[in-house]
């Protein structure tokens, strides 16, 4: 007669784990686990934030062929060796999409060739892993505020961000309003 959980056969004393033998082996199974655990989790979020990242776009206009156009938001602008392509603050309204006929450009904006330069090595560095030594300016220094540069569509000089003339010009979008009354948004390219 066969008694459930009992073998007919008597168990093989040299597979019989016991004690510190089965402990250990019982731990580095749960220690590899863990470790390997880890090491997706790790790979996970690493790929998320450089996915995040480098899919992030922004709104480019070439002013002499006037047009916008999307671009990575590593991209430091100007974009290119001339003025032509500056990033730019674009303005959608609310439900209506990114409908390409109802965006409206709020204004243009650069950095000065020096504050591109150093931006440029910087971002340089960081894409070689390597120790940037550089001061890099804070975006609320003067620095920062005297070498960026905004202006509106059509208009011939730049002002410095700080400046009230800068301050108007990149806070006058809001009182826009649709074609059917509709709140502005800035527009991101790639939104719907």
């Amino acid at each position: 007669m066969l008694v459930v959980g009992e073998s007919q056969f008597p168990p093989d004393p040299s597979l019989i784990v016991s004690g510190r033998p089965k402990a250990l082996l019982l731990n580095g199974s749960l220690a590899g686990l863990t470790v390997l655990a880890l090491v997706f989790a790790f790979g996970k979020l690493r790929h998320f934030r450089n996915d995040g990242e480098a899919g992030a776009r922004v709104w480019f206009y070439d002013q002499n062929a006037r047009r916008l156009y999307p671009a990575p938001r590593t991209v430091i602008p100007p974009d290119g060796n001339n003025d032509t392509r500056v990033r730019t603050v674009v303005i959608g309204f609310e439900g209506m999409r990114n409908d390409i006929s109802q965006l409206k450009i709020a204004y243009l904006e650069k950095y000065s060739p020096e504050l591109k330069a150093l931006l440029e090595r910087a971002q340089a560095a960081h894409a070689a892993r390597l120790l940037f030594l550089e001061t890099m300016p804070s975006p609320n220094s003067a620095y920062f505020q005297d070498n960026t540069l905004v202006k509106r569509p059509g208009e011939a000089s730049w002002h410095t961000i700080g400046s009230d003339e800068a301050r108007r010009l990149a806070s006058e979008w809001r009182e826009w309003r649709g074609p059917g009354g509709q709140r502005p948004i800035i527009s991101i390219p790639g939104i719907q």
